[in-house]
């Protein structure tokens, strides 16, 4: 069964990172973009990750895993190497209801870290549900090469128009067919549209 693809505002939220090495730092890079507040326990950290704490970006203990360190956390990433200690952990998580995510594990874990699609607000989540990341990867990458680095401009475009469209278009089914009008234009054009060009566009349909 798949899972339910929650997005979820994790700015300043406390997080947990147990382990140090070359797959802890993928993840630890892809949350900063969110603006987590990362603690990493782990035996040995890489050089990448000793950066980003002296950058003063996460907070680092270089030590072995204690219970205590789940803490108040709102949810853990694990990624020790040792299957043992990853199910420890996935287990006390699951105790205390706070969401792990196991790597390499996808029987311990209660949610899964998708692969990112992100562009200004734009952030697409796709998850195999553990079975396959070269599918999921595949997928991103795809994605990314046909949206060419516009998604991003394209919300903010839309977001705008949308604006106009609810204040001065009296239906929701007349909205639906004029933003989706607006979409085709912005996903056609060589070069993206203006606010005021779109929001002309559909003065001149109503």
């Amino acid at each position: 069964m798949p899972y339910f693809p929650f997005f979820a505002n994790i700015e300043n939220m406390p997080c947990l990172v147990v382990g140090g090495g070359q797959v802890a730092l993928r993840k630890i890079e892809k949350l900063l973009d969110f603006s987590p507040v990362i603690k990493v326990v782990a035996l040995e950290a890489c050089g990448e990750i000793k950066e980003l704490a002296d950058r003063g970006m996460i907070t680092l203990f270089e030590r072995a895993f204690e219970d205590n360190d789940v803490g108040e956390s709102a949810f853990v990433i694990t990624a020790t190497g040792d299957s043992d200690v990853n199910k420890h952990i996935s287990q006390l998580c699951k105790q205390r209801h706070i969401p792990c995510n196991a790597v390499d594990d996808p029987e311990s874990c209660t949610f899964f870290f998708p692969a990112l699609v992100t562009e200004g607000d734009v952030c697409i989540g796709i998850s195999t549900s553990g079975k396959s990341p070269t599918l999921a990867s595949h997928l991103r990458k795809t994605i990314q090469s046909q949206a060419e680095g516009r998604l991003g401009d394209i919300c903010d475009v839309m977001g705008k128009v949308r604006d106009y469209a609810l204040e001065n278009i009296s239906t929701e089914q007349a909205r639906k067919k004029a933003m989706a009008k607006v979409m085709k234009k912005c996903l056609e054009s060589d070069v993206l549209p203006t606010e005021e060009q779109l929001i002309e566009m559909i003065k001149e349909q109503k």
